[in-house]
C-alpha cells in the first residue's frame, strides 16, 4: 500500500489539488448565490417600506392622495401635491423594479392623478422607467382627455 502511495503521490497531489480548486470555486458560486439573494431581499423589503410610507402619506394627505388637481393647480397647495406626486412616481418605480406584477395597483394610483398626468406632456426630468410608467399610463388612459378644468 505504501508502495503504491509513494508511485502515485504526484497525480494524488494534482488529484487533491484539482479538488481543492473546485471546492474553492464552488465555494465563490455560492457565496456571489447568496449575496444576490440578501441584495434583492433588501431591496424588496425597501420597496415595501418605501409603499407603507407612501400609504401613510395618503392618509395623512388626503387632499393629495385623491385630488380636486383644478382646484390645487395654481393654489398654495400645489408645490405639497407636486412632492406627494413625485413621491408616488419614486414609490411606483422602487416597486415595480422588484415585482412587475405590482403594476396594476400603481395604476390604480395613477389613475387619481389621470387630470395631472394627462395634462402634462414634460416628463423629461424623470428617470426613463418614470417616463415608461407615465408613457404606459397614458396610453391606456388618456385616449381623448378633456380636462375638467376651467381656464384660469
Amino acid at each position: 500500500m505504501i508502495n503504491w502511495l509513494e508511485t502515485h503521490a504526484k497525480a494524488l497531489q494534482a488529484a487533491a489539488a484539482m479538488g481543492s480548486i473546485l471546492l474553492a470555486g464552488a465555494a465563490l458560486i455560492g457565496i456571489k448565490v447568496q449575496i444576490d439573494a440578501s441584495a434583492r431581499q433588501q431591496q424588496e423589503q425597501s420597496a415595501r417600506d418605501i409603499y407603507r410610507d407612501f400609504l401613510a402619506l395618503s392618509i395623512n394627505q388626503p387632499k393629495y392622495a385623491s385630488p380636486d388637481f383644478c382646484a390645487i393647480d395654481g393654489s398654495a397647495d400645489e408645490a405639497g401635491y407636486d412632492h406627494y406626486v413625485q413621491y408616488m412616481l419614486y414609490a411606483s418605480e422602487q416597486i415595480l423594479a422588484t415585482r412587475a406584477d405590482w403594476e396594476p395597483t400603481m395604476n390604480e394610483h395613477l389613475r387619481e392623478h389621470k387630470e395631472l398626468f394627462c395634462a402634462e406632456a414634460d416628463w423629461a426630468s424623470d428617470t426613463p422607467q418614470v417616463q415608461s410608467l407615465i408613457k404606459t399610463f397614458r396610453a391606456k388612459s388618456c385616449v381623448g382627455f378633456k380636462s375638467a378644468c376651467q381656464p384660469k
